[in-house]
């Protein structure tokens, strides 16, 4: 998906010559040594590994490319530094944080990023607020509250620099995160950024839930007692709140798979044919969870989906899971829904 979503991007630009990418914690190099080989780009491989480091000099070698691919045996964030790229690929193993200010700072156009500290990020055990400064509640959206916290430490980063996120391709899969996000110059474009941060208000009685700004908190508009049941709310964040994907790009990465050959093309196309169809709405409802709170058996997810339609709501699926929707009706009126099925 990865190749797809850098050749997607890299068609968009005016010009495609001489655009520059930095794979700046590369293992082997595959994935740089497949950019230089099938994007046609200008491709820095760099893993601090020294076997590592000789490997990745092999598959250049193997591959042809030498006048298009060079290999690195440097800490990523020296790398980073000393050069400024089009695009920037951190993909480390863990948390992405101790990379993410020099690639903040170097990258010129896209920015792609990998977490796999995935318990911290989505409040199954601590770290949320020491590794990334936001708090996440383990909910059973935590898939995509892990991804909007990452996307909300990213576009802090960023702004000190004065460059904006704009995500283009954003999903959770297997045990990681990978957010995929266009970067922009300017304080004011980053400032406009910063105002898409906010937190979700959860209900863990009822599963009341709803996301709100940063100035809301701040200025103190926000009602810590649940409207529906009384009891208190928690809260979550700050995370990003706005839509996590640029549907015309996704659509772009999905035509860009369907003309490679894949080991799982199918899975990978499936996430981002459901990203085109999403929502962007900041959680998500289980469909089981919500029949078992009310005791009842679980309706085909299909017939849940045509009768809140039916009712007046928007609702989509949710690449975050199978088993659950994406809707702007409430808990109260997905429960009364279905009730009656």
């Amino acid at each position: 998906m990865d190749i797809a979503a850098v050749a997607a991007f890299v068609s968009s630009l005016p010009d495609r010559s001489h655009v520059t990418y930095s794979d700046a914690c590369a293992g082997t190099g595959v994935r740089g040594v497949r950019v230089a080989n099938e994007v046609g780009l200008d491709v820095t491989i760099n893993d601090r590994s020294t076997p590592a480091y000789e490997r990745i000099k092999r598959n250049i070698a193997l591959n042809g490319l030498e006048e298009r691919a060079v290999a690195y045996n440097e800490n990523t964030n020296a790398l980073l530094l000393q050069t400024k790229y089009d695009l920037v690929d951190i993909d480390p193993f863990g948390s992405p944080m101790p990379f993410l200010d020099a690639a903040c700072k170097s990258v010129k156009k896209l920015l792609l990023v990998t977490a796999t500290d995935t318990a911290p990020l989505c409040g199954a055990h601590t770290g949320g607020v020491r590794n990334y400064a936001a708090r996440p509640l383990n909910t059973e959206y935590h898939a995509e509250m892990g991804t909007r916290i990452l996307l909300g430490a990213v576009t802090r980063e960023l702004g000190r620099y004065d460059k904006a996120i704009q995500p283009l391709l954003s999903y959770a899969s297997a045990h990681f995160i990978r957010l995929i996000a266009r970067v922009e110059r300017g304080a004011k474009k980053a400032d406009a950024c910063m105002q898409r941060l906010g937190f979700i208000a959860h209900c863990f009685s009822c599963g009341h839930r709803f996301a709100f700004s940063c100035s809301d908190m701040l200025e103190m508009r926000v009602e810590n007692k649940c409207s529906i049941c009384g009891r208190e709310m928690r809260i979550a964040g700050p995370l990003y709140i706005q839509a996590i994907k640029e549907k015309g790009f996704c659509e772009h990465v999905h035509e860009e798979l369907g003309k490679r050959e894949l080991g799982k093309k199918k899975e990978a196309m499936k996430i981002v044919h459901t990203c085109i169809h999403e929502l962007d709405i900041p959680f998500y409802y289980e469909h089981h969870a919500l029949c078992k709170a009310l005791k009842i058996p679980p309706p085909p997810l299909t017939s849940l989906l045509d009768a809140l339609h039916s009712n007046g709501f928007s609702a989509s699926r949710t690449h975050f899971s199978d088993t659950a929707l994406k809707t702007d009706a409430g808990i109260d009126e997905i429960k009364a829904i279905l009730k009656g099925l």
